[in-house]
């Protein structure tokens, strides 16, 4: 009978108290929402750009790469081929050739996804190509196309060989072949031309029953060096080394579900325990007709689990909406990426926003709950008078707070240090509870301070400060949502921004330039009468037989303008080159004369200035040639000598760099102008460019190379991410605002009294607004500070610990970005506070009395 009396009650009482619980549901909806919305998109924008990028990886049993990126040779690609349990392989690999006009042409193997075929079919003989657009002037399917292997050695004339042109394709925006003529074709037909063809990467295909861990294992016993993973954590490090190794996605992911679930308990903790404070006369009437403690506990917990159920649900299927929209939107502004065919409705998408509604609704009514039992019967007959009258601040809720933030700040220096994202992430949420603990006491010293001005503005502004301070409790409740608000908008903003440095300034270590036209060099039989080479150091005179040295082939007197004037250039440089060695067994090595004071306009990474005399630059890739390490000092040789230089880590491919002043004594006779270094303009179209400059290196027989087209593509994700992000920075707006307005009118019902005494007292209606206005964006303005400053501190923190461990953090701020917070921060306290005023000021004092 009690329990069938407790259910009439709820349902009754929810019936009755529609309109309040209407403003917890929209929080509940509005907060799990931007959840669902969060993990939806998210996950959506991950799944594209494997697509995009690492579909053939991500379907694969095993991924075979090499250590510090060394390809995996044709022969080693063979015996993995052979080994028992593997029923397929395909590789990733590239090469390159030359039309029989001199052009210069990049092909690759077909990739598994982001092919539009535009003529034709599908190569599937040994012998067809699959050609891009620039390939395809002048060649209809069907035709034959013949090209000739690429070579370092100029002396050398390797067999042309012909393909036949089976279809016509645009291979997207996030593949090397929309830079310049290519093709695509299969590990057959590429061997033809390179048949030391190295892979990037191969994907094997096991047994069904085959132990994938054994299968490894014989990997590596084939070739020591191999890197062996799955299939999605291939897929996984490939779309995280498109933005720099700071796995921005999996990062954003986390720090949004993070931040919007501590959102969601934020607004929906505020709103309902304000709700049922309001009720406390309700649940004492309860009480004085009969109903027992566990029958009022229980009402109010079931309420809250109904309420948490429906509106959970709705907000879900909300964010759903929301995130269908954005990837339609994204559909239509033709990213340049290809984006999932739909949203990634994945069991994590529908589950954690669902749970994360019902069980924090439920926390949020167990304090309240407790509470009610509380009350005594006597209480429903008192008068009701305002809830939650300022009270002083405990010890204990001081020192909570500043425990709280001291651990999670003490969690993300750890995760600064080690690079654990999730030590961070909960850092981060730990020391922002902290925050929203002590803002009982922050908040109101703010307001305080900044209300100084606000007091000169008459009476509604003394008031407006009265009110916020008044009720320390009331007055952080108010400014919780919009504080989350701004910290989120200005930790991604600053995050966001220093990613895309980060990853940029990594291309710019892997390559220093856009561009790097340059010559073969010429191959000499030297005088072997005396044994040395005119020129050379004496050291080749011990060498038996005759001795091949290379130097530098001058570049035609045009190659330089030519390339100035080519479209997309920015600067156009020649350079002096020589041949010289630091390892034996690499023999001359192209070497290019840099000047730090010179070449800053074209040379991009920032290590140019330590290339100063004494030193030579190399990249990751020659340092694990040579086996050494940056600050290790080398015996460099050249043709005018020989000196011990310090290296330093500066990327020109497969090149080396001194100073020029090096270069100079080093190469002795045999210092030309070799190379020319290319730096595009901004704002220019890569593909453009490439066409462009290829045309000029053809004309003279010389080879381009770069990483402008890899930079173009890095950028391409980033401003994707960031695109994402801002759209949900837009919910983050929305939630902020509907969570301060909600709670300021909340605050509007519990001061009901208050506000009628006021107007009995002679405050007008105008003044009335005036006074909510003043204490809407005093909030806000407050929020925005502390929000700024939380944010830029998260950002900092955030940021060192995506970086890889050898990775310097390059902190960028967007200051338009962080002047927009600061006046949205404003606009929306002043637009939160406009319904709470409008109705505030509708109370007659009569009326106002009466009520109370």
């Amino acid at each position: 009978m009690a329990r069938r009396t407790s259910s009439g009650w709820m349902t009754a009482g929810m019936a009755s108290r529609g309109s309040r619980l209407l403003s917890a549901a929209v929080a509940i909806v509005i907060g799990v929402a931007f959840l669902a919305l969060s993990l939806a998109t998210i996950t959506t924008a991950q799944r594209g750009m494997e697509d995009a990028v690492g579909a053939g990886l991500r379907d694969a049993d095993l991924v075979v790469t090499g250590q510090d990126g060394y390809p995996v040779e044709a022969s080693t690609y063979d015996e993995i081929a052979d080994l028992p349990g593997v029923t397929g392989v395909s590789g990733e690999a590239g090469v390159s050739a030359e039309t029989t006009s001199r052009e210069w042409v990049y092909g690759t193997t077909v990739p598994a996804s982001g092919v539009t075929l535009l003529e034709g079919t599908m190569p599937d003989a040994t012998g067809q190509v699959l050609v891009n657009p620039d390939l395809a002037e002048g060649l209809a399917v069907g035709d034959d196309l013949t090209l000739v292997p690429s070579t370092d050695d100029p002396d050398a004339q390797p067999d042309p060989v012909t393909f036949t042109v089976a279809g016509l394709a645009d291979f997207g925006e996030m593949n090397v072949l929309s830079y310049g003529p290519g093709f695509a074709a299969g590990d057959a037909t590429l061997r033809s031309l390179d048949p030391q063809l190295g892979y990037d990467a191969v994907m094997l295909d096991l047994a069904d029953g085959a132990d994938a861990s054994s299968v490894g294992e014989q990997v590596a016993g084939l070739w020591p060096d191999a890197v062996v993973q799955t299939g999605p954590e291939a897929a996984a490090e490939r779309v995280a080394g498109l933005t720099g190794q700071t796995n921005v996605l999996a990062a954003i992911l986390l720090g949004f579900g993070a931040v919007a679930l501590a959102t969601a308990a934020i607004v929906i903790a505020n709103t309902f325990t304000i709700t049922l404070a309001q009720r406390t006369g309700e649940l004492a009437l309860l009480r004085a007709v009969g109903a027992t403690v566990g029958q009022v506990r229980r009402q109010v917990i079931l309420e809250a689990v109904l309420l948490g159920v429906v509106a959970s649900a709705a907000g879900v299927g909300l964010g759903l909406l929301g995130s269908w929209g954005l990837l339609a939107l994204a559909g239509r502004l033709d990213l340049g990426i290809p984006m999932a065919s739909g949203i990634a409705v994945t069991p994590l998408v529908v589950a954690v926003p669902l749970l994360v509604g019902i069980v924090v609704t439920v926390l949020a009514s167990l304090w309240p709950a407790v509470r009610a039992t509380r009350v005594s019967p006597l209480a429903a007959l008192r008068p009701v008078g305002p809830v939650g009258e300022g009270r002083r601040v405990g010890w204990v809720r001081l020192g909570t707070a500043v425990a709280l933030v001291g651990l999670g700040t003490a969690l993300m220096a750890y995760a600064a240090t080690q690079r654990d994202i999730l030590a961070g992430v909960v850092g981060g949420l730990v020391s922002f509870v902290g925050v929203l603990v002590a803002a009982v006491v922050v908040v109101p010293a703010a307001v305080r301070a900044l209300g100084l001005a606000a007091r000169l503005a008459g009476a509604p502004g003394r008031l407006a400060v009265d009110n916020a301070v008044r009720n320390p409790g009331r007055a952080a409740s108010t400014s919780a949502a919009l504080l989350v608000g701004v910290t989120l908008i200005t930790m991604t903003s600053i995050g966001a921004a220093s990613a895309e440095r980060t990853a940029l300034g990594e291309i710019d270590s892997a390559y220093a330039v856009d561009f790097m036209v340059q010559s073969n060099g010429q191959y000499l039989e030297p005088d072997t009468s005396d044994g040395a080479v005119d020129g050379s150091s004496d050291d080749s005179s011990s060498q038996e037989g005759p001795v091949t040295d290379v130097v530098t082939d001058p570049l035609g007197p045009g190659v330089e303008p030519g390339l100035a004037a080519a479209d997309g250039v920015q600067t156009a440089r020649a350079v002096d080159t020589a041949y010289l060695s630091v390892d034996e067994s690499l023999g001359a090595t192209a070497t290019l004369g840099l000047d730090p004071a010179r070449d800053g306009d074209v040379v991009r990474s920032p290590v140019l200035a330590d290339l100063v005399p004494g030193t030579v630059g190399m990249g990751n890739a020659m340092q694990s040639i040579t086996g050494v390490e940056a600050g290790d000092v080398v015996p460099v040789h050249g043709p005018g000598g020989t000196a011990d230089l310090r290296v330093v880590e500066l990327a020109v491919g497969y090149d080396l760099a001194v100073n020029a002043a090096d270069l100079a004594r080093l190469g002795g006779d045999t210092l030309a102008p070799g190379a020319v270094l290319v730096r595009l303009a901004d704002d220019a179209d890569v593909g453009e460019a490439m066409a462009a400059i290829s045309e000029v290196a053809d004309a003279d027989g010389l080879s381009v190379s770069g990483a402008a087209a890899e930079r173009a593509m890095v950028t391409r994700v980033l401003d994707v991410l960031v695109l994402v992000t801002t759209a949900l920075l837009g919910v983050a707006v929305v939630i902020a605002v509907v969570g301060i307005a909600n709670t300021l009118s909340l605050s509007v019902v519990e001061r009901h009294r208050e506000h009628a005494l006021l107007r009995g007292l002679g405050l007008t209606r105008g003044q009335m607004r005036r006074m909510l206005l003043t204490e809407g964006v005093l909030l806000a303005v407050v929020s925005a500070g502390l929000g700024l400053l939380l944010g830029v501190g998260y950002a900092v923190l955030g940021i060192q610990t995506l970086l890889p461990p050898d990775t310097a953090v390059q902190l960028a701020v967007p200051w338009t970005t962080v002047g927009l917070i600061v006046g949205v921060a404003l606009v929306a306290g002043a637009a939160a506070s406009v319904l709470p005023a409008r109705r505030a000021a509708r109370v007659s004092p009569a009326q106002g009395l009466a009520a109370a």
